[in-house]
């Protein structure tokens, strides 16, 4: 069958990037013919001026400046956005017609690839036959797409969260006429839809003739939003890869430094609450004994925990092989916690927002550790030592493994059905 998946492409937030290779491997691995569709708008549009005066900001001015200015702003921008912004399908026929030159993908590549992690990244994602990748730029595009097309699958992670990079239409396959649509493991992580975005988000997704979320608060949300009782609770597909499957991936790993014997493995996405982090890491050290840290950041490359390492040239494969090897892991990622959990590993979790936050991401957390029974493993400043308490994994993940299997025979029956 011809499958088209669209969900986050590739880039640096590790758990993004391989629930993409999770579930177009299983995809590929059931026998399909996966293409990865994908338009590079997961940004707010922005003006050639705004994106020209950016890079003269950062050629010209010291860096300790703009990470001031942007702490500043992230500061004030809290609660500021109370409705999400809406992103539109593009039309770019010039960059079209400039992407069918011999040179374009030499050029890409060199913009795409200023440091070795993204250098790691565009070869996991474009070089290793992961997936077979085709960008968007043009409506005829998504009209020559949709008529080459038996199923689209909208994948999983937060693609459904208006708050995360925007509300994207190419997420609810507006473009895709009456070709079958079918969601695996998507997202929306808020305890409510925002208003602004409720009808339009019913009118696309009643065209989806099955519907699986990662969330329980997603399936109350949608059940009700589209009068429907079938909405189904799946796991990630980072799930549905075998730890065995997982450990030959992380194996491909190149590390430019002697890894300790034993380690504590740091992963935050956010940094608004570094504070928090820092503490956790210090009391983690305290309580393992453990001196030895490694840091990857996702976005901000400058922030280090526990006076230990900071990584910042690794890519998908050294995050694997680092999270499996760890001695113990502090995060405050949902995927990290995945893969904990997928590797037996201890960990404890700090949340990344603010519950209050407008547009907190909190909810996802609160899903899958409650869900678990593992809720004290969520580290609480000034709160007790339950995070210290060992995951019973000898309870745990039966119930995982029962969860993997009906998850599977679901995806398999969204297909065929």
């Amino acid at each position: 069958m011809k499958i088209k998946l669209i969900t986050f492409a590739p880039h640096p937030n590790f758990g993004t990037c391989l629930q993409s290779y999770a579930l177009n491997y299983v995809l590929r691995k059931m026998g399909h013919n996966v293409e990865f569709i994908y338009n590079d708008r997961e940004n707010p549009p922005q003006s050639f001026i705004k994106v020209f005066m950016k890079g003269c900001i950062k050629l010209f001015l010291p860096k300790s400046f703009i990470t001031s200015m942007k702490a500043k702003r992230q500061a004030g921008a809290i609660n500021r956005h109370r409705e999400p912004y809406i992103l539109e399908l593009p039309n770019h026929p010039f960059l079209y017609r400039l992407s069918k030159l011999p040179f374009y993908k030499t050029v890409y590549k060199l913009l795409k690839c200023r440091n070795l992690q993204w250098k790691k990244v565009y070869k996991f994602t474009y070089e290793d036959d992961n997936f077979n990748m085709r960008r968007i730029y043009t409506h005829k595009q998504y009209t020559e797409v949709t008529a080459d097309t038996d199923l689209f699958i909208t994948g999983s992670d937060q693609i459904w969260n208006p708050y995360c990079g925007g509300f994207n239409p190419m997420m609810f396959v507006e473009f895709g006429g009456d070709k079958k649509r079918v969601a695996y493991s998507s997202s929306i992580s808020l305890p409510e839809i925002p208003a602004s975005v409720k009808q339009r988000m019913k009118t696309d997704l009643e065209k989806f003739q099955h519907i699986a979320v990662r969330e329980r608060r997603s399936v109350e949300l949608l059940n009700k939003l589209l009068h429907r009782n079938d909405i189904k609770l799946v796991v990630d597909p980072t799930y549905l890869l075998l730890a065995k499957e997982w450990e030959e991936f992380g194996n491909k790993a190149e590390i430019e430094f002697t890894i300790p014997e034993k380690y504590i493995f740091c992963y935050f996405v956010g940094d608004k609450r570094a504070d928090v982090y820092e503490q956790m890491v210090q009391e983690v050290k305290h309580f393992t004994g453990i001196q030895n840290v490694i840091t990857l950041e996702c976005y901000n490359r400058n922030l280090n925990y526990g006076n230990g390492r900071l990584y910042k040239d690794a890519g998908p494969y050294e995050w694997v092989y680092l999270l499996q090897h760890a001695s113990y892991i502090c995060m405050d990622s949902f995927h990290a916690t995945v893969f904990a959990l997928k590797f037996q590993k201890e960990f404890v979790h700090a949340m990344k927002n603010e519950d209050t936050e407008t547009g907190s991401q909190n909810t996802r957390m609160y899903d899958i550790l409650s869900r678990y029974g593992i809720l004290y493993k969520n580290y609480n400043v000034g709160g007790n030592n339950g995070w210290q308490q060992p995951v019973d994994y000898a309870r745990l993940t039966p119930l995982i493994e029962s969860e993997i299997k009906d998850s599977i025979d679901y995806l398999k029956y969204e297909i065929e059905n």
